[in-house]
């Protein structure tokens, strides 16, 4: 995904946790791509390099890269218990802090439309996703449901304070 629809979870979980700021919840929907940039820029993981990315060809890359320690499912899952981890240490809540570790593992589902090289485990595992950017329907798919599902994480977090501030 691009990235921005990855924030939806993050806006959508807000309506159910008041008392979590947003950024908090922002910047866990991005975990995995903010290690992947961490990972990246250190020489653990590679960088991909995208030769075109288009909605006829789709997205092609000059080679396949797999990113197990950011984008892995079994790291994602590790990743999302850290940040759970984390949160509880900050807000001492069971809950908020569950719900802070679905929004980082949701970044995980929802590449899982998009891309095909999310390794199980690590390098050599099996690698999974559905590659809608492979296509450039699938891309232009993933573009779309990017803006919608962001727009409807937008719209619930809205509502969500409007209905917060009606009480008051």
């Amino acid at each position: 995904m691009s990235g921005i629809g990855h924030l939806a979870a993050g806006f959508a979980a807000k309506s159910t946790a008041p008392k979590i700021p947003l950024w908090v919840l922002l910047v866990a929907s991005e975990t995995n791509d903010l290690l992947y940039l961490l990972f990246s820029a250190t020489g653990i993981e590679p960088k991909a390099d995208i030769v075109t990315m288009d909605f006829v060809q789709g997205v092609r890359f000059s080679a396949v890269v797999s990113n197990p320690w950011s984008h892995g499912l079994f790291m994602s899952v590790v990743w999302s218990a850290i940040v759970a981890g984390i949160a509880f240490l900050f807000y001492w809540d069971r809950r908020a802090s569950m719900l802070i570790g679905a929004v980082a593992l949701s970044h995980w589902a929802l590449d899982f439309l998009m891309h095909s090289n999310l390794p199980i485990f690590f390098d050599g595992s099996l690698l999974v996703g559905l590659g809608l950017e492979n296509s450039g329907m699938g891309f232009l798919f993933m573009t779309i449901f990017d803006i919608v599902i962001l727009a409807v994480g937008v719209i619930i977090y809205f509502r969500a304070k409007s209905k917060r501030n009606e009480k008051i």
